[in-house]
């Protein structure tokens, strides 16, 4: 089974492959972006080199974007 595949708005409005939050993006979702710790679980990152966005997994609308220094180097 691969990545679920869902709308991003930051990539278009395309449909890309979005894949569970690492250790970092977990924290951050926690204290800055303010994400509840029982609906963590639920957000997912988009996987599509460059993209910062996070979202829940059940809806696009629910999500915001990583910062900068989130991205990888290069982009």
């Amino acid at each position: 089974m691969g990545l679920p595949n869902r709308r991003c708005p930051n990539c278009g409005d395309s449909d890309q492959d979005f894949r569970p939050l690492d250790g970092a993006e977990r924290a951050y979702a926690l204290t800055l972006a303010q994400v509840c710790r029982a609906d963590l679980g639920k957000y997912r990152r988009c996987a599509r080199e460059g993209c910062v966005r996070v979202q829940s997994y059940f809806s696009w609308k629910s999500g915001f974007d990583l910062p900068d220094s989130f991205r990888p180097t290069g982009c």
